[in-house]
């Protein structure tokens, strides 16, 4: 791992995890949130940084639903 670069661990509704990966910095800082493709539908999931659970070993995300969905 890089120092432009950190582990982020992408966890699912049931709690576990779904993978993890490394993410580049943006101007120092973990990304805010990012898309990935889903695993069982193929649809783009967002996902959302958990600043409440982040630890030193690297940051973790929370699926946030499908993107471009209207979930009000």
């Amino acid at each position: 791992m890089s120092d432009d670069t950190y582990t982020a661990s992408f966890i699912g509704e049931d709690g576990a995890e779904v993978s993890s990966e490394q993410l580049a910095y943006i101007d120092g800082l973990p990304q805010k949130s990012v898309m990935r493709p889903g695993a069982d539908d193929g649809e783009d999931l967002n996902w959302e940084l958990d600043t409440d659970t982040t630890s030193d070993d690297g940051f973790v995300y929370r699926s946030m639903g499908v993107a471009q969905h209207d979930y009000s």
